[in-house]
Formats: structure tokens, C-alpha cells, sequence
């Protein structure tokens, strides 16, 4: 019997994101937020791995003010050891869950631009203030780096002024900067709703704990 826990225990740790959550709990204790932060995960998926890594007593929690707090427990430094490093110790074995790509914000800063410019000029006369707010909604969406919604923000006004100095404006640089300008003010918009959509999020995860 002992022998088939311990298999478990070494089979959950096995799989990187829950070795990358105990590691972390090692170190000190943790929100729910606090822990899909540190691991670069979503909360629903931490939430997944914390149900199996309190069943297995590797880590526990407490609630304080409304939130519950984790942290490894002497079972889990037994197994990692005291781990101080995550990345120097993660294991080879095991399924890992794709991390959001780094160019991901390239290839939506090219797609919203492009897009924001065609329909605006071929289809309907869109303000681009607008386009800041539907980007904000979609950032909050596929984001949860807020150096990566910064440079978002900026190619996406960058691909807008581009296309309109091609296809409108080809005779003046300045124009072109002028219009860079304009869309970063109106895009940074989306900056500012990506910060309030995030908040909120937090905020209900920390009350339903």
C-alpha cells in the first residue's frame, strides 16, 4: 500500500506544471493567483493540480480574510528535496502544457491591425477608438503578460499607420507619424481595459478562493 502511494506521489510530481507548483510552495506560501503567476499557468488549470496536490498531502491551505493560502508540506520537501531552483530541477518525464507563445502578440498586433484597417477603410468607417476597446477585450482574452500587451499595443498602431502611409498617406513621413501617434493614444485604451479586466478577474478568483 505504501509502495502504491509512493508511486503516485512520484507520478504526480512527474508532470511539470504540478512539480513546478510544489517547487514554488517550497519556497514560500502562495494564493491561488499568486501560484498560476509563479508557473505561468492559467488559474482553472492550477486549480486542477492543487485538488490532486492536497489529495496526495503534498501541499495544504488555509484560509485567511476570504483566501486560501498554500503550502508545501514536509511530505513534498522530502521528494524535491528543498528544491531552491525550479528550472534547474525540472523533470524530463511527464507530460508538459504549452506555455502562451512568445510571438504571440506579433501575430495578433499584425491580424488586429490589418483587420482594423481593411474593414475601416473598405467596409465601415470604424473609429479606432472602438478598436481600442474591442482590443483591450481581446488582450484580457489571450494576454496575461502585461510586457507583452505593451508591445501588442504599440505594433498594433504601428501595422494601422503603416498600411494607412502605403495606401493613403505615401507622400509624408510625418504623417505617418502623426497617425502612429494618434493610434497608440487610442490603442493604449485597450492597455488600460486589459489592467481593469485582469483586476476584476483576480479579484473574483481570491473570493471564491
Amino acid at each position: 500500500m505504501e509502495e502504491d502511494r509512493r508511486r503516485e506521489v512520484m507520478d504526480a510530481l512527474g508532470e511539470r506544471t504540478r512539480y513546478e507548483i510544489v517547487a514554488a510552495l517550497i519556497k514560500k506560501e502562495l494564493t491561488g493567483d499568486e501560484i498560476a503567476s509563479a508557473v505561468n499557468r492559467s488559474r482553472s488549470t492550477v486549480e486542477s493540480h492543487l485538488s490532486m496536490l492536497l489529495r496526495l498531502g503534498l501541499i495544504s491551505r488555509e484560509l485567511r480574510d476570504r483566501v486560501y493560502y498554500y503550502r508545501a508540506t514536509p511530505l513534498a520537501v522530502q521528494y524535491l528535496g528543498g528544491a531552491t531552483s525550479i528550472e534547474a530541477q525540472l523533470p524530463t518525464t511527464g507530460r508538459s502544457e504549452s506555455k502562451e507563445p512568445g510571438y504571440l502578440w506579433a501575430v495578433f498586433s499584425a491580424v488586429a491591425g490589418s483587420l482594423y484597417f481593411m474593414i475601416n477603410q473598405y467596409v465601415y468607417p470604424f473609429h479606432i477608438f472602438g478598436m481600442g476597446i474591442l482590443f483591450g477585450i481581446a488582450s484580457a482574452i489571450l494576454f496575461r503578460s502585461f510586457r507583452d500587451v505593451v508591445k501588442a499595443t504599440v505594433a498594433t498602431s504601428f501595422v494601422i499607420s503603416f498600411l494607412a502611409y502605403l495606401f493613403l498617406f505615401s507622400s509624408s513621413p510625418v504623417t505617418f507619424f502623426a497617425s502612429f501617434t494618434i493610434s497608440l493614444v487610442y490603442i493604449a485604451i485597450g492597455l488600460a481595459l486589459w489592467l481593469l479586466i485582469r483586476s476584476f478577474s483576480r479579484s473574483i478568483s481570491k473570493i471564491r478562493g
